[in-house]
């Protein structure tokens, strides 16, 4: 790799390298694309292709409607409050 490539990668990686270590970075990433190329020889017939390598499942819990607990934890809310009104916790105004 060229000196010229690794200022052009450090570019669109909004990375800045000092000129001093530009011949160490090219030396360096050439040894890795060297290292991840041996990949290529690397017997693969009878493989499978796979997106991933560990099955998910969703682990969610289903939505599930609980306005007529919610109603009621409201209302406990409501009337343990000191001052309310139709329902609403009446509060000093702070305008």
């Amino acid at each position: 790799m060229d000196i010229k490539t690794v200022q052009h990668i450090a570019k669109l990686s909004y990375l800045s390298v000092p000129d001093a270590e530009l011949e160490r970075f090219a030396k360096d990433l050439s040894a890795i694309i060297s290292y991840v190329s041996e990949l290529d020889g690397a017997d693969t017939k009878g493989t499978q292709i796979t997106a991933r390598e560990v099955q998910t499942r969703n682990v969610m819990r289903e939505d599930e409607s609980k306005e007529k607990e919610s109603a009621e934890a409201a209302a406990e809310l409501v009337a343990a409050a000191p001052d309310s009104e139709d329902g609403y916790v009446k509060v000093k105004a702070i305008l």
